[in-house]
């Protein structure tokens, strides 16, 4: 009995023994390693005063101070406004100190533009305005832009016209001798709308007949003048107000080949009111000479 109870007190304490060395921790163990974060990129600093407005046909200049230049890849990023594709420009270095980057001459309305860069992690970095909110450069249009575009909508864009012109005048006598003359003019015109406003081309005639003399009573004591012409002319506009004509002209008349020479001057506007003083000289007929006003009450 005895040796029963000592068997069973050792056993206990030798499953005790190893529960108490089961529960105690052992080494404390290291702590995992922390992943390393990227080192952060340099980046530049750009100051940069933007243009509003640039005049038509010349490049945009854009200028800026730069800190750390090369820390990012740094473009100006444009496009013509209503268009989609962004174009990118680098920035130079300037003899006079600063960056610059050039863009191509714009025309009306003008370009929008933002400046951006990268850097070496390949993080893009804006620096002034963005793709969402670009800065709008206006081009502003010369006068001639403004009065094309306001002639182009008067002839709903119409530029080349053919005209037919055609006048004669009876000036009749007691004797019925035959006295008068008539005069036509087929002509095609295309219109630049610029500081050379047109050019035009044509063929004319003149037929004309009058009394040998002031003091016939014959009816068959006449003569028979004409002319047949091709001729040339432009017209030039050197004010919005002010119009200048020219033309020349070669033919055949009743005595043989024959040339003309026409100018006008038209203050105000030829398709509404002016006011036209011309002259013209056609060789074997003679100089002419007149003044035109034309009134316009639409």
């Amino acid at each position: 009995m005895t040796h029963l109870h000592t068997t069973f007190v050792t056993v206990a304490a030798l499953v005790a023994a190893m529960g108490i060395a089961h529960a105690q921790p052992g080494a404390p163990t290291a702590p995992a390693a922390a992943p390393m974060a990227p080192a952060a990129a340099p980046r530049s600093l750009v100051i940069h005063v933007a243009p509003l407005s640039t005049p038509v046909d010349q490049p945009v200049e854009l200028e800026a101070m730069i800190d750390a230049p090369f820390a990012e890849a740094l473009t100006a990023r444009w496009r013509a406004i209503g268009k989609a594709d962004w174009q990118d420009v680098t920035f130079e270095r300037s003899s006079a100190g600063g960056w610059f980057a050039s863009l191509p001459a714009a025309r009306p309305p003008g370009l929008e533009y933002y400046i951006r860069g990268k850097d070496t992690n390949g993080t893009e970095v804006m620096h002034f305005a963005s793709a969402e909110q670009p800065h709008v450069v206006r081009v502003d249009p010369t006068l001639y832009d403004r009065l094309e575009e306001i002639d182009r909508e008067r002839l709903a864009g119409h530029q080349n016209e053919i005209a037919l012109d055609a006048s004669g005048h009876n000036f009749g006598n007691r004797y019925d001798i035959p006295d008068y003359y008539y005069r036509s003019e087929l002509t095609y015109t295309h219109r630049l709308l610029r500081q050379l406003h047109h050019i035009a081309f044509g063929f004319g005639a003149i037929q004309g007949r009058t009394p040998a003399s002031n003091d016939t009573t014959m009816e068959d004591d006449y003569v028979n003048h004409g002319q047949r012409y091709g001729f040339g002319e432009i017209r030039v506009r050197v004010h919005p107000s002010v119009f200048l004509d020219f033309r020349v002209a070669l033919g055949v008349s009743h005595r043989g080949f024959d040339q003309g020479v026409r100018s006008q001057v038209t203050f105000g506007k030829p398709w509404r009111s002016s006011v036209s003083i011309g002259g013209e000289a056609m060789g074997d007929m003679g100089p002419t000479g007149w003044v035109r006003l034309q009134w316009d009450t639409a």
